[in-house]
C-alpha cells in the first residue's frame, strides 16, 4: 500500500508536468498562429495602399488629355528646357569640372618701358561693358492665384469640419465622464 500511495504522488506530478507543458506549447502556438495573422493583415494593408495608388494614378492618366487642354488654353506652362539656362553647349561644358592637372611653373620678367604710367591703369571698356538687355535670358513664372470668394468658401469649410470634429470630440469626452461617474456611483 505504501508503494501504490508513492506512486499515485509520481502519477499526480508527471500528469501536472504534462498539464503544464501541453499548456505552454498550446500557447506557444497560439501565439505563432497570432503573429502569422498580424503579417496576413499587414500585407493585406499594403496591397490596399498600393491599389488606392494604382487607381489615384490610373485616373490622373486616363485625365491626362483633359490636363494637357487645360494646359494650353489656361495655364501656358511649358517644361524649361536648357536654352531657359544656358547658351549653348559651350557653356554647358564650362560647368563640367574636368580633372585638376597641376599647372607648371611659369617664371615672368617686366620691363618698365611704357612712356605714360597713366596709360596701363585705363579699363577695356569693350571688355567690361554691360549686356544688352537682348542677350539676357527670360525667365517665365508661372503661378496660381485662388480667387478671394473660392479661399474664403474653403476656409469656411474647414472651419466647419473643425468644428464638427471638435463637437465630436467633446461630446465622447462628456460621454466618458458621465459612465466615470455612473461607475463611481456604484
Amino acid at each position: 500500500m505504501t508503494i501504490t500511495r508513492k506512486f499515485r504522488s509520481v502519477a499526480w506530478a508527471a500528469a501536472v508536468a504534462s498539464a503544464a507543458l501541453s499548456c505552454y506549447l498550446i500557447s506557444h502556438r497560439v501565439s505563432a498562429e497570432r503573429n502569422a495573422l498580424e503579417d496576413v493583415e499587414r500585407d493585406i494593408q499594403i496591397a490596399r495602399e498600393e491599389i488606392l495608388s494604382l487607381n489615384t494614378e490610373f485616373q490622373t492618366r486616363s485625365r491626362m488629355s483633359q490636363i494637357e487642354v487645360w494646359n494650353r488654353r489656361d495655364f501656358i506652362l511649358v517644361a524649361p528646357d536648357a536654352a531657359q539656362f544656358l547658351e549653348g553647349e559651350f557653356a554647358l561644358a564650362s560647368l563640367i569640372e574636368g580633372p585638376q592637372t597641376p599647372s607648371p611653373v611659369r617664371q615672368a620678367s617686366a620691363t618698365d618701358d611704357a612712356s605714360d604710367p597713366s596709360d596701363d591703369r585705363q579699363i577695356d571698356e569693350d571688355v567690361f561693358e554691360a549686356p544688352d538687355a537682348d542677350d539676357i535670358p527670360h525667365i517665365q513664372q508661372a503661378s496660381y492665384v485662388v480667387p478671394d470668394d473660392i479661399a474664403a468658401s474653403a476656409r469656411g469649410r474647414r472651419i466647419s469640419f473643425l468644428d464638427a470634429r471638435l463637437r465630436g470630440d467633446i461630446a465622447g469626452r462628456a460621454a466618458a465622464e458621465q459612465r466615470e461617474e455612473d461607475d463611481a456611483d456604484r
